[in-house]
């Protein structure tokens, strides 16, 4: 009788752990292979340090660019900032990059990275519209770093406050069509947006003909999206280069984000992340450029770059 029972368990142990196996290698077949594929299809050209620099020619290019963040988590790694840049021109025009989240979904995504980081409790400050009140109004140029979902959610805030009336998103042609199951939401959110969707192009420094002193330049490595944001002020070059890595040393120090991460959670294309880490610390090594990472607080709050004031 014993016998009979512990066969009788072992046998439904076994068709558990089997089904677990199923449902694995269904999720590998269905998200993660088919991201891995895609991505490795996005090796956009790289400019160098001279043809960036042809930004700071621009006579009527921007005149600030400053940083705000819309939440904040202590991670093992430092603390984690859900940051958001606006570009101002001398006529008042500002270009916005990344959206930051609201309240809610700051919350949901910080109790998500409590279990996956063993992070603290997130801190929230309000979407874009909150922390610039009736400013949003001079927002006339849009953009993302990627699709992720803590970059685009405070879209929906952004839209609903009231930017200008003829204000513009723009991407390059990965942003525009390709997307995989962690920026399916994101792109979602950007096609029932409030902003004129244009396309640029697909390599280079692709220049928005309103904005003049800025550039996206796609890169693919982190997502198929990932694009970085070059802005010329006062003859300095910054660089947002979202995040092709999660803190400032790795980028410096060329650290990937491990296996489990880059493999399984957000497929990358590591072999691309290096490059893109060796391109971007050469940049950064150059006097008059400044590469800043999209989640690093402490790395944000010493750059140089003033946090926002109207």
């Amino acid at each position: 009788m014993v016998r009979t029972t512990l066969l009788v368990l072992a046998l439904i142990l076994a068709l558990i752990l089997a089904l677990i196996l199923a449902v694995a290698a269904g999720a590998l077949a269905v998200h993660i292979v088919p991201a891995h594929l895609q991505i490795r299809t996005v090796h956009p050209r790289l400019p160098g340090a001279d043809e960036l620099r042809t930004l700071l020619r621009s006579t009527d290019g921007p005149e600030a660019l400053q940083w705000l963040t819309t939440a904040a988590q202590p991670l093992d790694r430092g603390t984690i900032a859900h940051s958001v840049f606006l570009a101002r021109w001398p006529d008042g025009r500002l270009f916005e990059v990344d959206a930051g989240m609201d309240k809610e979904q700051a919350i949901a995504f910080g109790e998500l990275l409590e279990i996956m980081s063993s992070g603290g409790a997130v801190a929230t400050y309000g979407t874009v519209p909150d922390q610039i009140g009736a400013t949003i109004a001079r927002v006339r140029g849009l953009g993302f770093t990627h699709l992720h979902i803590d970059h685009t959610q405070g879209i929906k805030a952004v839209c609903a406050a009231g930017p200008a009336d003829d204000a513009q998103l723009f991407q390059g042609d990965a942003q525009a069509s390709l997307t995989d199951p962690n920026t399916r939401e994101g792109a979602a959110l950007i096609a029932d947006a409030c902003f004129e969707r244009i396309n640029l192009g697909s390599e280079g420094l692709l220049t928005p003909t309103p904005f003049p002193g800025m550039a996206l330049i796609p890169l693919g490595g982190h997502t198929a999206c990932s694009t970085m944001f070059a802005f010329a002020v006062d003859g300095h070059l910054w660089l947002l280069s979202g995040d092709i890595t999660n803190t400032r040393r790795a980028l410096l120090d060329n650290q990937d984000k491990g296996f489990i991460y880059s493999s399984l959670l957000v497929p990358e294309d590591t072999s691309r992340t290096t490059e893109l880490r060796e391109w971007l610390a050469m940049l950064d090594a150059q006097d008059d450029i400044t590469v800043v990472v999209s989640h690093d607080l402490e790395a944000l709050a010493t750059s140089g770059l003033p946090g926002w004031r109207s």
